[in-house]
């Protein structure tokens, strides 16, 4: 039942109507109600589960509002303000009926729990009046840490801790709001001056809401949506200059500290607040400002001369990120100074970035003697040392090939912060200018959590995006003395809301910078749509790990097969067996998977190239829709991936949706859902499951981790009884649980996914497909099976589901030299392609599935969406124009709203994916795909989900749909205690190393290895400290890197057990960064210098394993264990190969 009330106050907003009203509520003993009110609104909306909760709430306080100048008194006043009360004609929404039916539930089922489960309710105030914020930096004064004050703002106002922040409001306009995940620790203390000082691990967000009525009436007569505050980049001018490097904030409360102490110690025992201590610390102001130390420490940094900019860039990452102030910085330069005067520019650079991660935080739990100069220069000694060591090996560091070392900058609301330089694939940019990279920066733009500035209906990010990011990409930045300005951007990269930007250089007598860069790529003036010009331009900053040189005249230009409007050949080409031969000669890895299709560009062309039998000599034939610009002279095919292996086929949300609505029965996805849960509980019976688990999930491959549980099972060793490696099966068995519940991401072992292109003989019919991959075994197989599920990512329209014919072609077909793709048929009025959620063949992904079990009973029309128009300036694109397509993007990008309405909708509508509301949706979303060519955008969808404490959270309900059957199926808690049973039991040894090297002493007796053992400390140094290095560069902040385990399984846990999207792309690059260490620390195990098998290879393993088992690591491990151990595991696997060699 729905109550309709009047006159409720118009501040009050959605949360805080229901705490005003909630204790009428209690009176009647009503605990499960929904209410509805926007802000400046004086109308809210309250829905109750039961008819007889609205019928009792109405007896008695329903009232009709009275006639002015009536005497009735009012049942109810929120602040004051009387209200009134009557039934709703609304219907009741009955998904918010299944939420609260659902709440209702879980709150009878946790009040069944017993008691000591149950969290008590305190009376601790959670808000409190304050009369100023500071802000600065903790320091230390005569060994006591104290606050160190660089600016502050004195406004009367409200500090409150909310249910996910910790909220300053001040009566200046400005709000605060500091994030409980972002808070490092909060720190009371009651006199003489009574504070909450907040340490923070980056900016907090700041909101403006000063001239929040003239914005209300602005946006009234505009007819938008009403924004309720104003994101703002600082709280003024003196803040401007350290809201990006100083991290803590020091509230000022109004009171008397007598009636303030216990409400202060108090909030330590406040449930799901940050970490809370109460002590008393002294405030101390800067003799110095920030700014002046800044400029300072800028001249310094520009004399190239004497801090060449290699070097003055990691002393300014230092300094702009926060780990020490811009005088701290100037303090140490003469120390790095000498280092590069000793050691060289390569290694004092090295050795500076290094302390980034190793430089404590400075706070309660750290010794001012740690923070002094003399020790942070002991730290960079060392670091000179290792980096030296580290020099003299990256000559043989094969693993780097095709990969450019480049810097890295993030932009957020409140700084700019500095990173890397971390590898980079190859692009056509960096493969050009390969002497200069140091002069090519990538810029990322995101929220002070590396999250993207997320759209939020209640807040303008009007600065944000027009002011703070637009300035940046139109006017550039300084780093260390040397300016960037906007370069381009690829496809992928502006997903990513990330671009180049780049430095001028002089390139054999001329100067480039970033319009010359342009022009030398090719001619894109023709091209007046500022989004397709930049997409153009991006084609050369797609990531081409290697390229082939071909000879002029190799590549020649043929007709599209066209039909109608359709193009049945858009966007791929054919190659010949010679020229293919020379790209698998090339490409080692080639030589051994041999793959016949390729993702190319070349000069302004893009797309696949397939091989074609029938073509003599060096041939490549590329077809008019391949080619998108002209002008670029370059010969070399760069190569963006090949059909190398078939990729596995795995089901996601919207494709589950969709083949249900299609009539795929529930039975098909719940066994693949028993199957997927039983092989994981089996991961760990035995070492074969182990082992395949780790294999098919690509754990520890380059380590040889599989071979090596198996090993230990051989030597009748129980991997079982060991910690580490236990910890790595059931950490990865927990993601994959996740992974499952969460994204409901299947892996359909009848089904693949593969590379699309035509077939070029013309054999098959309409709907028909070729499929050919290999099996794991490497033979050849292909699908021949009638109606076969068709599909690409992302599909939303219930015809992106189609069913064709997978047949079989004669052995003498040309198609019989394909391996691992699926060939469309060039005959019909619409190529297959187009009809899979707008598909083409220029390097798009397609799924098959060709399961009995997946029986669709229906099979509706694809979409035929209308070409986007793109937008035409009707002249050259300048930068500006780019930029301000970037800027538009990153504002406006609408597909993931559209895509969780979308999932939202079907699940509630009776029609599912079929009801028209998704049927626009889906258009929707495509529009909003092509947004990055066609500069169209898509139009809003209502959003009125947000993290904001001023407003209610999420709302769930027990879906009776597919996907909810699915989610309600995994039990993760019951996975992974079964999984934790099969440890051995209690009292088995942590470690099963010294039980390998027991053995390795029994059969390698005679063997003399202990002359290596100062080499093997420092190879184990080498790794420790490249780990402990990836570990804090794919954390949230260096001070609280990673796991080991999350370093070593190649994926990022994150804060709830649950990956957000940027830490599962974090997690790939991560993985990357992993594996091109550890296996490098394995070549420098076995390898001699020249690359080749040392005859030393077991006595250096040996001493490796010797040297792990010391038991002493000088690096802390993070999130999880006190110091680092994986690589004995990785010693201890390269020794027993070696031994297995050796006596085989």
């Amino acid at each position: 039942m729905e109550v309709f009330i009047r006159d409720a106050p118009e501040q009050l907003s959605e949360n805080g109507f229901r705490k005003q009203l909630q204790p009428y509520l209690d009176k009647i003993s009503i605990q499960t109600y929904h209410c509805k009110k926007q802000l400046q609104k004086s109308f809210a909306l309250v829905t109750f589960l039961t008819h007889d909760d609205g019928q009792r709430f109405l007896a008695t306080y329903g009232q009709p509002k009275p006639p002015a100048g009536s005497t009735t008194s009012p049942k109810i006043r929120l602040l004051g303000t009387p209200i009134y009360c009557s039934v709703s004609y609304k219907q009741v929404n009955v998904h918010l009926l299944r939420s609260l039916a659902k709440e209702e539930k879980d709150r009878k089922s946790f009040s069944k729990k017993p008691a000591t489960l149950v969290k008590s309710k305190t009376s601790t105030a959670k808000e409190f009046g304050c009369s100023s914020v500071s802000c600065g930096i903790w320091t230390y004064e005569n060994s006591e840490l104290c606050f160190l004050r660089y600016s502050k703002l004195s406004s009367s106002g409200t500090a409150k801790f909310g249910t996910r922040s910790l909220i300053l409001n001040l009566g200046s306009g400005k709000r605060v709001d500091f994030l409980y995940s972002s808070i490092k620790t909060i720190t009371t203390e009651d006199s003489p001056k009574p504070s909450i000082t907040v340490t923070l691990w980056e900016a907090p967000r700041i909101y403006d809401t000063s001239d929040l009525i003239q914005m209300f009436a602005r946006l009234e007569m505009n007819g938008q949506n009403n924004s309720q505050r104003r994101r703002a980049v600082s709280l003024g001018e003196d803040h401007d200059d350290i809201v990006g490097s100083c991290f803590v904030y020091r509230i000022s409360l109004t009171g008397e500290s007598k009636s303030l102490r216990i409400p202060l110690q108090n909030l330590q025992r406040l449930p799901g607040i940050p970490s809370t201590i109460h002590q008393q610390i002294d405030t101390r102001r800067s003799a110095t400002s920030f700014r002046n130390a800044q400029m300072k420490l800028t001249a310094r940094l520009s004399d190239h001369k004497a801090i060449p900019w290699r070097i003055g860039y990691q002393l300014r990452r230092l300094s702009t990120n926060g780990s020490l102030t811009p005088t701290q910085t100037l303090r140490l330069i003469p120390s790095v100074q000498q280092v590069m005067a000793r050691s060289g520019v390569s290694v004092a650079a090295a050795a500076v970035r290094k302390l980034y991660s190793q430089i404590p935080y400075p706070g309660l739990d750290v010794e001012a003697k740690d923070f002094d100069l003399d020790a942070i220069v002991s730290i960079l000694k060392s670091n000179e040392d290792l980096a030296n060591k580290e020099e003299m090996d990256d000559s043989r560091d094969e693993s780097l090939r095709g990969l450019a070392m480049i810097h890295r900058a993030v932009v957020t609301p409140s700084g700019i912060y500095l990173y890397g330089p971390d590898p980079e694939p190859f692009n056509r940019v960096l493969r050009k200018y390969a002497s200069h990279h140091e002069f090519l920066l990538r810029v990322q733009f995101a929220d002070e959590d590396g999250e993207p500035v997320r759209y939020n209906p209640r807040v303008s990010n009007e600065a944000i995006f027009d002011g703070r990011f637009e300035g940046i990409l139109k006017k550039g930045f300084d780093i260390a003395g040397r300016r960037f300005d906007f370069l381009g951007f690829s496809h992928s990269s502006l997903r990513a809301q990330s671009c180049w930007f780049m430095s001028p250089f002089s390139q054999d007598g001329s100067l480039i910078y970033d319009r010359v860069l342009i022009q030398q790529l090719g001619d894109f003036t023709k091209i007046h749509c500022p989004a397709k010009c930049a997409a153009r331009i991006g084609q050369a900053f797609s990531e081409t790990p290697t390229a082939v040189p071909l000879p002029a005249g190799v590549v020649k230009m043929i007709a599209d097969v066209e039909r109608g409007p359709r193009v049945f050949s858009d966007g791929v080409g054919t190659i010949s067996k010679l020229v293919m031969w020379k790209i698998w000669d090339a490409i080692p890895e080639m030589q051994k998977l041999k793959p016949t299709c390729f993702q190319i560009r070349y000069q302004g062309a893009k797309g696949m190239l397939s091989l074609d039998s029938r073509l003599q000599g060096d041939q490549v034939l590329m077809r008019t829709s391949m080619v998108k610009f002209e002008g670029s002279s370059s010969l070399d095919l760069e190569l963006c991936g090949a059909s190398y292996r078939p990729l596995p086929m795995y089901l996601n949300r919207q494709t589950i949706k969709i083949m249900e609505d299609i009539g795929v029965p529930d039975s098909f996805f719940l066994d693949l859902q028993s199957q997927e849960i039983e092989r994981l509980r089996k991961v760990t019976t035995s070492a074969s499951n182990a082992a395949k688990f780790l294999t098919s999930h690509s754990i520890g491959d380059c380590v040889h981790l599989s071979w090596f549980i198996r090993k230990l099972a051989a030597l009748g060793l129980e991997f079982r009884s060991d910690r580490f490696l236990c910890d790595i099966l059931e950490l990865s068995v927990l993601m994959e649980v996740k992974t499952l519940k969460y994204r409901a991401r299947y892996p359909v072992s009848m089904g693949l996914t593969l590379y699309g292109i035509m077939d070029e003989t013309g054999i098959l019919e309409e709907n028909q497909i070729f499929c050919t991959f290999q099996s794991e075994a490497g033979k050849k197989k292909i699908v021949t099976k009638k109606n076969v599920v068709v599909t690409r990512s992302p599909a939303l329209h219930p015809g992106d589901i189609q069913l064709v014919d997978a047949v079989d072609v004669p052995r003498d077909s040309p198609l019989m030299q394909l391996s691992n793709c699926i060939c469309f048929s060039q005959k019909g009025d619409r190529d297959l392609p187009s009809k899979l959620s707008g598909g083409d063949l220029d390097g798009d992904l397609y799924n098959i599935v060709w399961d009995a079990a997946c029986s669709p009973t229906k099979c509706f029309a694809p979409a035929d969406y209308p070409r986007q128009q793109a937008v035409d300036i009707g002249r050259t694109v300048t930068r500006d124009d780019m930029t301000d397509f970037f800027v538009k993007f990153m504002e406006t990008d609408q597909l993931g709203r559209i895509a969780t309405t979308h999932q939202v909708l079907a699940d509630q509508e009776t029609l599912g994916t079929l009801d028209p509301k998704c049927v626009l949706l889906a258009e929707m979303h495509s529009t909003a795909v092509d947004f990055s060519k066609t500069g169209a955008a898509s139009l809003s969808t209502q959003d009125e989900n947000n993290d904001d404490d001023d407003f209610q959270a999420y709302r769930y309900y027990e879906s009776d749909k597919i996907l909810g059957k699915l989610y309600r199926a995994i039990d993760e808690h019951e996975v992974f205690s079964d999984i934790r049973k099969y440890r051995q039991l209690p009292g088995a040894a942590s470690s099963i190393l010294s039980k390998v090297w027991d053995h390795v002493i029994r059969k390698c007796w005679n063997v003399k290895w202990a002359h290596h053992i100062t080499w093997a400390r420092e190879i184990r140094e080498m790794y420790e400290d490249n780990l402990y290095n990836t570990m804090s560069s794919y954390s949230e902040h260096p001070s609280r890197p990673i796991s080991e385990l999350e370093a070593f399984i190649g994926n990022i846990l994150g804060a709830t057990g649950n990956q957000s999207k940027k830490q599962r792309d974090l997690s790939v690059t991560m993985k990357e960064a992993f594996d091109r260490d550890a296996g490098f620390m394995v070549g420098c195990m076995v390898n001699d210098d020249d690359g080749e098998h040392a005859d030393e290879a077991l006595e250096r393993s040996m001493a490796c394993l010797a040297e792990s088992l010391d038991g002493t690591s000088g690096v802390g491990g993070g999130r999880n264990s006190d110091v680092l151990v994986s690589f004995g595991y990785i010693a201890a696997a390269v020794c027993l190969r070696e031994i297995e060699a050796e006596f085989s």
